[in-house]
Order: structure tokens, then sequence, then C-alpha cells
């Protein structure tokens, strides 16, 4: 006797409530598509988005967000984080306690799955696309190429020239380090005055006014080796305060240049460092060629390290003593954290389509090299 098999094909309602199940999945696959369109039309991307629709969507978003004084990013990671914890913890009681765990199931994963699926469209918007933007080298009409040594080297020896110049104008602490004349407080305010003078020679770095923020936790914070964070859901720019005061006000404009529209790490680096030494503040100007020497003068040890030596040698004392509170502030808290979101941070840059990693941050060296040999 053969046995008819009433379930061997659905019925049309039963495909049409399945994929209902899927729907969540909608804006991610949105935001997916979209940035893999934006690399494929960079030039599309850098008019009709970068710089418009990007704009016309994070500018009252910063607006707001700046007015607070304290990081509502840090806020966010301590409440919602915990809020968050708890909401799963009574979510899953009231699955295991239900009659039907399995409905209960279903609907919270689809809660959750709407949550993340929409937050990463609202993730591409905000910060995703500018990843495919016109490289800042092509906009600026830079000629980023390989040089020979002898540019690293000219470059070099230009840099110890201005910072050491820089260096006289700026003040110190009781142990002859940098600090920073107007606080903390100041600097984290005032550092988009220097992409408004920038602005002038090169419109495409024009900001309004917008605050970055230190946070408090960032002693804890050291501990990943991270000096700032843009966080792109608030348009904020995060920065480590705890570190040694030379590395502030570099850092603010780097996470700065990334809520103008700079994702990439080495455009934003290289974007800070212009804005810096266009500041009116000297304590930015000093920062910036700091940063810049830094970059530049790793590389050059890599190539030429007698260049390097030599170069190094004619160092102001006090740019000498304030590369070394650098370098003994964060090895203090170098071991597994700061590897583990060292991971964490390449994979991210990886997913974003950025094939080089945590190894992006290196090419500033060619952004400097390109801008100062023209």
């Amino acid at each position: 006797m053969k046995q008819t098999d009433t379930h061997s094909e659905s019925t049309p309602a039963q495909t049409k409530a399945g994929i209902r199940h899927f729907i969540f999945l909608i804006p991610a696959l949105i935001g997916f598509l979209l940035q893999r369109l934006a690399f494929a039309l960079p030039n599309l991307t850098e008019t009709a988005w970068t710089l418009s629709g990007y704009r016309w969507l994070t500018n009252p978003i910063a607006a707001v967000t700046s007015r607070v004084p304290v990081s509502l990013t840090e806020i966010l990671f301590f409440v919602g984080g915990p809020l968050l914890i708890v909401w799963l913890m009574v979510t899953t009681w009231r699955i295991i306690r239900s009659a039907e765990r399995r409905v209960g199931a279903i609907m919270a994963m689809k809660k959750v799955g709407w949550v993340l699926s929409v937050g990463y469209l609202m993730f591409i918007l905000l910060h995703g696309l500018n990843y495919a933007r016109v490289p800042l080298a092509q906009t600026l009409q830079l000629d980023s190429r390989e040089r020979p040594v002898e540019d690293l080297i000219a470059v070099a020896d230009m840099l110890v020239l201005e910072l050491n110049t820089a260096r006289y104008l700026v003040g110190e602490d009781s142990s002859g380090v940098m600090r920073l004349r107007g606080g903390k407080s100041f600097a984290l305010q005032t550092g988009y005055a220097g992409f408004q003078r920038l602005a002038y020679i090169e419109p495409v770095f024009a900001v309004p006014r917008r605050r970055a923020k230190g946070v408090m936790a960032s002693r804890w914070w050291s501990y990943t080796g991270i000096s700032g964070m843009y966080f792109p859901f608030l348009v904020e720019a995060n920065v480590n305060i705890d570190m040694p005061e030379s590395g502030i006000p570099a850092t603010i404009l780097h996470e700065l240049a990334h809520t103008i529209g700079f994702a990439r790490e080495d455009e934003a680096e290289f974007a800070g460092i212009l804005a810096g030494i266009h500041h009116e503040n000297p304590d930015f100007v000093y920062s910036a060629w700091l940063s810049a020497w830094v970059y530049t003068s790793s590389a050059l040890a890599r190539v030429d390290r007698e260049a390097w030596v030599q170069l190094s040698a004619q160092l102001h004392p006090g740019v000498i003593r304030d590369l070394q509170a650098r370098r003994a502030y964060w090895q203090q808290f170098e071991g597994p954290v700061r590897e583990a979101s060292t991971r964490v941070n390449d994979a991210y840059l990886r997913s974003n389509l950025q094939r080089d990693g945590v190894q992006s941050y290196g090419r500033v060296v060619d952004l400097i090299l390109a801008w100062f040999m023209a």
C-alpha cells in the first residue's frame, strides 16, 4: 500500500509565513548592498552622500550631542550595557517559565535581530559608506606614490625643524613634559577651529562648531591601547584624556575628522595633522607635528636606521621627554587586553573592506610625503 505524504509540499500560505520570519534581515541586507554599491561608485558616493546626504543626516545629530559636555558614548556603555544584560536575563527567564518556550524564544530572537539589523543599516549610513568615498589623495590632487628614501629623509628633516620650533611655544609641567596651557576641556571644545581654518585652503575639510568628548574612564580604557574612538550613532568623537597631554590635541583632531566623513584611518590621521598645523593654538600645532614625526620617523627607522638616529639626535630635549613620557605611559598597559583589542579593531576594519586592517594607519606617511613634497 502506498501512503500519501501530506507534508511533502508547503502551501503558499506556509511559504509566506516562513518568509515573514526573516523580514528583520532586510535592513541589514540593504546596508550591505549599499556599501558594496558605494565601493563600485566612489565618485557618486563622494558627491551624493559624503558631501551631501551624510552631512544633512549627521549635522543635526552632532549639533545636539556636542552641546552635552560629557561623553554620551560612555554613559550609553555603562548604563545601557547593564540594562541590556538585565533585559536578556529577564527575557530568558520568562522563556524558560513559559508554556510555549519555542514561540517565546523565536519572538525574542526576532526582537534582537531587528535591533541588530537596523543598527547595522544605521552604521552604514552614519559611517560605513564613507569608507568608499574618493581617496583623499585624489581629492587633494596629491601624488601619493612609493617614493625614494631620500624623500623620506628630506621630509623627516623638515619635521625636526618644525617640531623643534613648535616645542618652544608650548607649556611644560614640573617634569619638563608638555602640558596643555588651556587644559583638556578647552582643547576638547576648540579642536574644530583647526578644520575651519584649513577649510579656507581646502573646503573638503569644512566642519561646523563641534566638541570632542573626554572619557572619564580613560585610565581603564588605556588597557585597550586606544587613544580615541568615533561613535557614529551619536556622531561623537571620544578621546582618552589620561594619556600624556602631547597626544591629546592630535587625537581630538583625528576623531573629529571621522565626524566629517573621513572614515579611513590614514586619511583621518592626515586630516587631523593638517588641521593641527593650521590651528591657532600652539598646543595643537605642536601635537600635530609630533604625530607627523612619529609616523614618518617610524617609517624611516625601518629603511635607514642611520638617518633615523642622526635626525632623532637633533630633536629638542623637550620633544624627547614628551616621546619618552608617551612610551612609558603606553608600555604599562601592554598585555592580553590590548592584543585582543587590536585583533578586534583589525577585524572591524577588514569587515569594512579595508584590506590592510590596522596596518592602514601606516599609510598616512604616503600622504605626508605627498603633501610636503608637492
